[in-house]
């Protein structure tokens, strides 16, 4: 076990949708959100873009882990493939996912998510590039 403090997140799409981060160390992430109406589509089941944006940021988050944020990296996403296994049962997703595979300026990663019962959503990999963190918020990048 390790001594990392649960945290919401509260930049962008991510605070929107009401991720909190549960569990960050090296190589590993895990995010969970509360399902309530604003996560659903038209049929009223989770609407798979949540559940997607749900792996982007835990398999973004396991591959840019370090205790200094002055000297953590920032990525993109490259690639992301989502397969959509089942459907969930109950009111809060968590999303674990873990490093394949790291490079100098690439990583892999792999990640699932679950329901509170343990009922497998989705499982995903996905490519990410690693960037300088502050590029996107630059007007000239």
């Amino acid at each position: 076990m390790t001594d990392f403090e649960e945290r919401d997140l509260t930049e962008g799409l991510n605070g929107f949708l009401g991720f909190r981060l549960i569990d960050w160390r090296e190589g590993f992430a895990q995010i969970a959100v509360d399902i309530s109406d604003k996560h659903r589509n038209r049929q009223g089941g989770i609407h798979g873009g949540v559940t997607a944006s749900l792996i982007d940021a835990a398999t973004g988050f396991c591959g840019v882990y370090e205790p200094d944020p002055d000297k953590r990296r920032g990525n993109v996403t490259v690639s992301l493939n989502v397969n959509y296994v089942g459907r969930a049962k109950g009111d809060t997703l968590t999303c674990t996912a873990k490093i394949i595979r790291a490079g100098r300026r690439i990583y892999f990663a792999s990640g699932e998510v679950h329901d509170e019962y343990g009922n497998l959503v989705a499982s995903a990999e996905a490519v990410y590039a690693y960037v300088d963190r502050d590029a996107q918020r630059r007007p000239d990048a």
